[in-house]
């Protein structure tokens, strides 16, 4: 497919491409199972599982420019690799593109999960703020691929005429932005995590799992500390470590933000069925699409309960019971609950109960109908 002379793939090389597919595989065995836990659960799939469904490929092909590099010279003098060097630009474009797309693609999927999530409106009203940011800095980003270089051919051409801005300079301000941008994704939901009422240990829990991507932002680093080393004149000669950290940041992120979501698959494995633990929230919005975090409205408590066991527990349940009566008398009533009581705080959690007043109990003195129903709604 590409033409070059091949020179030995270093040691170094050879581990760093060694580690790289070992998270890999790793990472598309989590998404896998993340989308088994989805579908156990009976949720289905929501626009945050298809952004990572759309970023796990993006990080396999970083690994397979890597691998076709490893052969090229990476790590040899350009002086040895200059027959090569115009090819690995090529290649290096396209390395480029996809690494931002890859990040980008990862950093929405995780503000979209926010939405789904929580129903308060300040934080939705921040994650789509954030969210609005990362969109257009992520084009500026993939923008710059392509106009760095005038004409666009200098990028990758060793012959060609033009002038380029300093390359180095922009991989690292994108590095930058990945870091910051992290960090503040990432922290975004806990002020309202530690709002919640629930112990100190479950909200830490809760913390740890939203920082769980923090580890991301310390590959970030190490990637920014070898792009300073990073030197275009002799690009094969100092990118070794640059082209590690490069295909491990996109695919450890994907891991990241997956595992999280395999709670519910493995308390289904592996534990038996728990009672959701409850928090509680209060929020001013009337609904929300396929949140975890819906609302209940118990008048016997002075708070919403929320029941969360893990990111996609397959236990979560909602509840909304309602008791009707028609045409029925204080004191027919009053005698019917006696005779016929009803358990409110029960149920099977997987039907729907119903409960009608005895045949002679449906009729007044005046002829009419009396049935006093009572269901009892449950979604898991």
């Amino acid at each position: 497919m590409f033409d070059y002379i091949e020179f030995p793939t270093l040691p170094i090389v050879k581990v760093h491409l060694i580690i790289n597919c070992v998270l890999t595989f790793i990472t598309v065995t989590v998404v896998g199972l993340r989308i088994v836990a989805r579908f156990m659960s009976g949720a289905g799939l929501w626009w945050d599982d298809y952004l990572i469904l759309f970023a796990l490929p993006q990080g396999i092909g970083m690994l397979i420019i890597q691998g076709m590099w490893a052969p090229m010279g990476i790590g040899y003098d350009v002086t040895e690799t200059l027959p090569n060097l115009e090819t690995i630009l090529k290649m290096l474009v396209a390395y480029e593109l996809i690494y931002s797309t890859a990040i980008s693609t990862v950093k929405l999927s995780v503000m979209i999960f926010y939405l789904r999530v929580f129903v308060n409106r300040g934080l939705r009203l921040a994650v789509k703020a954030a969210l609005t940011f990362v969109a257009l800095w992520s084009t500026a980003n993939i923008l710059q691929v392509f106009l760095i270089c005038r004409p666009f051919a200098k990028t990758y051409s060793l012959t060609a005429e033009g002038v380029c801005g300093d390359q180095v300079a922009s991989f690292i301000a994108i590095g930058a932005f990945n870091i910051i941008s992290d960090v503040i994704i990432l922290t975004l939901p806990l002020p309202t995590v530690w709002a919640l009422k629930m112990s100190t240990p479950s909200k830490l829990g809760i913390t740890g799992v939203f920082l769980i991507g923090l580890i991301v932002s310390v590959v970030a680093i190490l990637r920014i500390v070898t792009l300073t080393q990073l030197e275009l004149t002799n690009l094969t000669g100092t990118m070794i470590w640059a082209d590690f950290w490069s295909t491990t940041e996109p695919n450890l992120a994907i891991l990241c933000v997956s595992l999280p979501m395999l709670g519910s698959l493995w308390s289904r494995c592996f534990t038996t069925r728990r009672g959701a633990s409850k928090l509680a929230y209060n929020s001013s919005e009337n609904n929300t699409n396929g949140s975890a975090f819906s609302k209940i409205k118990n008048p016997s408590q002075p708070d919403n309960q929320i029941p969360l066991e893990g990111l996609y527990a397959a236990n979560q349940e909602v509840h909304y019971q309602s008791a009707v009566a028609t045409a029925t008398t204080p004191d027919l009533e009053r005698d019917t609950r006696s005779a016929y009581p009803v358990d409110g705080d029960k149920d099977s959690g997987s039907e729907v109960a119903l409960t009608d007043l005895p045949e002679q109990g449906r009729q007044d003195a005046n002829g009419g109908i009396r049935v006093q129903t009572k269901w009892t709604i449950s979604h898991n």
